[in-house]
């Protein structure tokens, strides 16, 4: 046993590994395949010299050979993945039992906390691979649903306390970001410097941001920059934007969205982005379509969106409905009202019946909120209100007839509207 290094080829470590399993199999000792299993796993390039070549055809493994498979790579499960993701680019189909057997019994939590782009690069291709098969589509979200839950539960803690407090969420990015670097700007340099911004994540944040600027609203977009803004689109791999998006805006904003409709060719998409509007739990329990703007800023709240998301293909044989559910949390600055914090959730215990989650498909960063506000006018997108604001209600005030108002970004708002929040999930 001593001679096993790095330096050792294959066909050496080979004919340990098996005359260990012989040893196993045939005289029911186990001392050799122990001593053996222990130096390979102190191999640091074991993967590359023993684990990729013996499992090259790995659906023709035995499950206990799996097992040392598993075994042996307990310390760096991320290279089972690899070995896998290669595996299914070049066979294609559905999944095969031993497949099946290793996800069963691999340590995703692990592979998750080690390689984040590994696990969803791997998810994204078994979502391609299950395609042609219901049940094994099924398999993949529940296996993608307890990992990310299990995930989660072991990075915040298992104390109930630390449970309770965290609810197994992930906040919404694109809300309350800030705007000061843009500001000092020309209009036109400005509007280069948010094509190529890593702070602008989508294109509804890209169109919110030229919309932060009078000028314009006042003029407008000419055909050649949104030419210039569907390339960026193209380069960044930003999904196109629902049509919901330029209906019912600010008057204020009109120009720059209608030159938008009327020039663009490869923007907007209803197959790419759909826009939902959230029902709201109270604290109270009682559900309601609207709500007060100030309850946003005041008290926590969850809302709860249905949403076939395409990427299930219509297949999904879980109860209920799909959807997703947002819990918002207000933040208070001098004990006075000034952001919040939304979080998208992923634990199923904190689902409404009849409610479950896709997290593979629905995720934080494909959400964008835009608040639909009643007005006299009727119901208006307040765009840029929240997405563009890191000073978050700047101002309260009272009118004449001592009426409340709130500042907040470039909206003055009655803080006793009733608002509808709107998601426009991405694809």
């Amino acid at each position: 046993m001593g001679n096993i290094s790095p330096s050792s080829d294959y066909q050496t470590l080979l004919f340990l590994f098996e005359e260990a399993r012989f040893s196993l199999k045939v005289m029911k000792c186990d001392k050799m395949l122990t001593m053996v299993l222990q130096k390979f796993c102190g191999l640091e390039n074991k993967a590359e010299k023993f684990v990729e070549p013996y499992m090259k055809n790995y659906a023709e493994l035995g499950n206990d050979q799996l097992d040392l498979m598993l075994q042996i790579t307990r310390s760096n499960p991320v290279s089972l993945l690899k070995i896998m993701k290669e595996n299914l680019k070049v066979e294609a189909k559905v999944l095969d039992n031993s497949s099946r057997y290793i996800l069963e019994n691999l340590d995703i939590c692990k592979c998750i906390s080690d390689d984040e782009h590994i696990f969803e690069e791997f998810f994204d291709l078994m979502d391609i691979v299950t395609q042609s098969s219901d049940l094994d589509a099924l398999f993949v979200n529940k296996l993608y649903r307890r990992s990310m839950k299990e995930f989660n539960i072991s990075r915040n803690g298992n104390s109930s306390a630390v449970q309770s407090e965290l609810h197994l969420s992930t906040s919404i990015p694109h809300i309350f970001c800030s705007f000061e670097h843009f500001r000092g700007l020309l209009p036109l340099e400005c509007f280069e410097v948010l094509k190529e911004s890593p702070t602008v994540l989508n294109l509804y944040m890209l169109i919110e941001g030229l919309l932060m600027l009078p000028y314009f609203s006042q003029e407008g977009l000419t055909p050649k920059m949104i030419c210039e803004i569907e390339e960026t689109r193209r380069q960044r791999s930003w999904s196109r934007i629902s049509p919901d998006f330029f209906e019912h805006s600010h008057p204020y904003f009109k120009t720059t969205l209608e030159s938008i409709t009327k020039h663009s060719k490869d923007l907007i998409s209803n197959d790419e982005s759909i826009q939902r509007c959230g029902t709201v739990i109270c604290p109270d329990k009682i559900e309601r379509m609207s709500f007060r703007l100030k309850d946003l800023f005041l008290t926590p709240l969850s809302f709860y969106f249905y949403l076939e998301h395409p990427k299930t293909n219509h297949s999904c044989d879980l109860p209920g409905h799909c959807g997703f559910l947002l819990k918002s949390r207000p933040e208070m600055k001098s004990g006075q009202p000034f952001k919040f914090t939304v979080d998208l959730c992923v634990d199923e215990e904190e689902y409404p019946n009849g409610l479950h989650i896709h997290p593979k498909f629905v995720k934080a960063e494909k959400i964008h909120l835009v608040p639909l506000c009643s007005t006299i006018d009727g119901s208006q997108y307040f765009h840029a209100s929240i997405t563009w604001n890191e000073h978050g209600i700047s101002r309260a005030f009272s009118d004449e007839n001592s009426f409340p108002w709130w500042e907040l970004g470039m909206s003055e708002l009655d803080p006793f509207m009733d608002v509808f929040l709107t998601a426009f999930v991405t694809f």
